[in-house]
Parts: structure tokens; C-alpha cells; sequence
């Protein structure tokens, strides 16, 4: 009996090594060599990428091939987004406009695109090469440019935007509104007050939304009516997402107004909307008028 039980305890220790060389030949040894793989090739890529500069972009968008170019440029406008990378020598300066003007008959997303780097910048130096090509500009890169000058913010380039209050392209009369409503010249007033009445109500919603960031209430029952998803839910083409944009922008336009009438609204909002971003705005302001 001792002999057998000796000779099942050999075969127990013989199989026992065994296995563990069978899970570390298929598991433990692959996953280590993939780990180590990995690892390798992270080191190599931390050493061999390199940060790519505003200047870099430019030179894409000067001499790269068609792709190149515009996604130079797209890539630019996020870049400079952040004020932390924002050039402040004349160099870039010099160079942003250079590339604008180069690209006047290039694919037209080079030219929105850097027109909007421009404008993210809020370097009031960029306002007159964008403001020089107001009267001539592709009617596609419109938007983009008047978006620009927008953001800019500066008080002379209002008069510029008149004339595009009345252009036959709804698109571009709504941009225009907009921008005049960030530009904050008190002398836009009686013009943005007529774009109340336009045929396009993305106009009039523009319209009365940039009044109620110049502090005036001519456009608040249309602010009342953005407040509403029943009210929007009468444009098919506003879908979800911009219904919610449409009304946290109503939402900031009657904290600024603080008029007692869109209250009950607001509350309703606040309680029973079904976006939480939304009803966290609509307390907000309820909590501080």
C-alpha cells in the first residue's frame, strides 16, 4: 500500500510542475512580452512626437497640399481657443494675416477657419484685415468672418455689419445679429430693435437675445417665447440639442432682463424640465433675482 501511495504522490508532484509550466509558457510569459511591447512603444513615441507649434500650422496651411491646408487651419482655430497659446509677438500677427489674405481663392474652409482663429484670439489687431473684406467676401465665408468680428468686440466695426442686416441670406442677417449683440454699440440699438420684425425667426430670436445683452427689454416676449419647448417644438428643424442651447441662452437673456413676467416660466423650468442643466440655470436665477 505504501509503495502505491507513494508512486500517486510522484505522479501528484510530476503533474503539479507540469502545469505550472504550461500556464507560464501560454499566459504569464505572452502577457509579459505584450506588456514589455507596449511599454516600448509608448517610450518611443513619448521620444519621437514632438509638440506641434501655431507657427507649424501656419506653415501647413502656407505650403501644405489641399487637405493640409484646411486642417491646418481647422486645427489653429482650437489651438487658439485657449488663451494660453495665443502668440502676443507681431511676428504671429504678421503671419496669421498673410495666411487670410493668401488663402482669398483657396478652399473656402481655410479662410473661415483662420477667420475664426483670428477672432478666438481677441487680439484687437486682427479687426481691420477682417473688417477690409467685409463688401467683397465669398457670401460662405461671410458667417465666418462676421462671426470673427464678434468675438472681437471692437465698437467701430458695428458699422461695418449694417449693411448685412438686410442681405437676402437669412443665415448671414442672423450671424450679424448676433455679432453686433457682442459688440455692445449702443448706437446698434434702433437697428437690431428693426431686426425684431424679420421674416426669419432665427433673426428675431438673435435679434432679441443681443438687445437683452445690451440691457434692452424690446425683445422680451420673444425671449418669453424661447423659454418655452412647446414653442420650439413647433420648428422641426430644431432638434434636441439646439432646443436646450436655445433656451439656457433665453434662460441667461431673462436674468439680464430680470423681468417679473417670465418668472412662472422659469419656475417650471426649474422643476419640471427634463434637462438637469436646464433646471439647475432656471434655479440659479431664481435664486438670485
Amino acid at each position: 500500500m505504501s509503495a502505491e501511495n507513494d508512486s500517486g504522490d510522484n505522479n501528484q508532484h510530476e503533474e503539479k510542475p507540469f502545469l505550472k509550466v504550461i500556464v507560464h509558457s501560454f499566459f504569464i510569459i505572452p502577457f509579459l512580452i505584450a506588456v514589455f511591447c507596449v511599454l516600448l512603444f509608448a517610450g518611443i513615441y513619448l521620444l519621437t512626437s514632438e509638440k506641434r507649434s501655431v507657427y507649424d500650422y501656419l506653415e501647413d496651411i502656407k505650403i501644405g497640399g489641399l487637405n493640409k491646408r484646411w486642417q491646418g487651419a481647422f486645427e489653429l482655430s482650437k489651438i487658439l481657443a485657449n488663451p494660453k497659446h495665443v502668440p502676443k509677438e507681431e511676428r504671429f500677427i504678421n503671419e496669421m494675416v498673410s495666411a487670410f489674405e493668401q488663402a482669398q481663392h483657396d478652399d473656402p474652409r481655410v479662410r473661415q477657419y483662420l477667420a475664426l482663429a483670428m477672432g478666438r484670439t481677441q487680439d484687437e489687431r486682427f479687426t481691420q484685415p477682417l473688417v477690409k473684406c467685409l463688401k467683397e467676401e465669398k457670401e460662405n465665408n461671410l458667417t465666418a468672418i462676421v462671426y470673427a468680428l464678434g468675438m472681437l468686440k471692437q465698437k467701430e466695426t458695428a458699422d461695418g455689419l449694417y449693411p448685412l442686416l438686410g442681405h437676402p441670406n437669412a443665415r448671414i442677417r442672423s450671424v450679424a445679429v448676433v455679432a453686433l449683440g457682442n459688440i455692445a454699440n449702443p448706437e446698434s440699438i434702433p437697428l437690431i430693435k428693426n431686426a425684431l420684425g424679420d421674416l426669419e425667426e432665427n433673426v428675431q430670436w438673435g435679434a432679441a437675445i443681443s438687445l437683452a445683452h445690451m440691457g434692452n427689454n424690446s425683445g422680451k416676449e420673444i425671449i418669453a417665447q424661447l423659454l418655452s419647448r412647446q414653442y420650439l417644438s413647433q420648428f422641426v428643424e430644431v432638434d434636441a440639442n439646439e432646443q436646450n442651447h436655445l433656451i439656457l441662452t433665453a434662460i441667461e437673456a431673462a436674468r439680464l432682463l430680470k423681468e417679473e413676467t417670465m418668472l412662472a416660466q422659469l419656475q417650471e423650468l426649474s422643476a419640471n424640465d427634463q434637462n438637469m442643466k436646464i433646471r439647475s440655470a432656471a434655479l440659479n436665477v431664481l435664486e438670485n433675482q
